[in-house]
């Protein structure tokens, strides 16, 4: 079987006249145009041009194949012009919630890089921990920590875990010192979970963790728990991928993490349409590549 990519070399040399105006024609040098061609003509079994010192002169079947390969180009064309109307009709408006922290972490800046190649697409996205109804519309597509039980009319994809761990801040630690096992929690104030929030599975761990602690206050999104731990109001449970690498929290206890199942969910019946899947698997991509992020490498 030949090679689909000789095609274009016979073609050049066909229109060049030579494999020298040909490389230049292609990019490439004189040498692999030769190749290219001898190896087309071994798989073909026919003689495409004859060799002479004025140049390639196409044989009779170089006259036969030149025609068919011309048309296999015209249907590459065709094709890579009908690739720019599949991404131009990338449509439509995507409702897509997730908590406060992936919404600016990682969901907004990877928008604005789909929108590059699908400007057509809108994204109305809600940073809240919230867990709306997909079945009836609320949102198109969820982002959620945590188990979920199976829904039979949602699709869903386990994009990875996100690590989360204790911390405190500079000034805390400096001026209370740190937790030095589990127990001492009770003596330290922390930071919880409000309103939604308190059933993200890092607040139901700290409350297990340290059922006798004070607590400082309570907070409703992570970017404000993250902003109270670095007031230093207390400990408070924080994805590592957002404060482990800020120079303004301290690690406490650095033994104890927990994780929580990243998921993605859709509706079944939407699986299909091009703006949705363009996102689903965008994505994907995008956690996939972080993943050593969320366990605080």
């Amino acid at each position: 079987m030949h090679n689909w990519n000789d095609l274009r070399f016979l073609i050049a040399v066909a229109n060049e006249g030579s494999t020298l105006a040909a490389a230049r024609k292609l990019g490439v040098d004189q040498t692999t145009v030769a190749r290219r061609i001898g190896a087309l003509e071994r798989a073909l079994g026919v003689a495409l041009f004859e060799r002479r010192a004025e140049g390639y002169t196409l044989t009779q079947r170089g006259r036969d194949a030149l025609a068919l390969a011309s048309r296999v180009e015209g249907e590459a064309r065709a094709l890579e012009e009908a690739a720019g109307e599949w991404r131009r009709s990338v449509t439509g408006l995507l409702r897509v919630i997730t908590t406060e922290a992936l919404a600016v972490g990682v969901v907004a800046p990877l928008v604005a890089e789909i929108r590059k190649t699908w400007p057509e697409l809108n994204v109305e996205l809600l940073a809240d921990d919230r867990r709306l109804d997909l079945r009836a519309g609320e949102a198109d597509i969820a982002i959620r920590l945590g188990d979920i039980a199976p829904e039979p009319e949602l699709a869903g994809r386990r994009l990875g875990d996100s690590h989360w761990a204790l911390f405190c801040s500079m000034i805390y630690a400096e001026r209370n010192g740190l937790p030095e096992t589990p127990t001492d929690l009770a003596e330290h104030p922390v930071i919880a979970g409000g309103g939604a929030m308190t059933q993200l599975p890092a607040h139901r761990w700290l409350a297990e963790l340290a059922p006798d602690a004070p607590v400082a206050l309570r907070c409703n999104t992570v970017q404000n728990l993250a902003a109270a731990v670095r007031s230093g109001n207390g400990i408070a449970p924080l994805p590592v991928f957002l404060a482990g690498g800020d120079p303004s929290f301290v690690r406490c206890l650095p033994a104890l993490s927990m994780s929580a199942p990243i998921w993605l969910l859709y509706r079944s019946g939407q699986r299909n349409e091009p703006h949705l899947r363009v996102f689903v698997d965008a994505v994907s991509e995008r956690f996939l590549s972080m993943r050593s992020r969320f366990a605080g490498a």
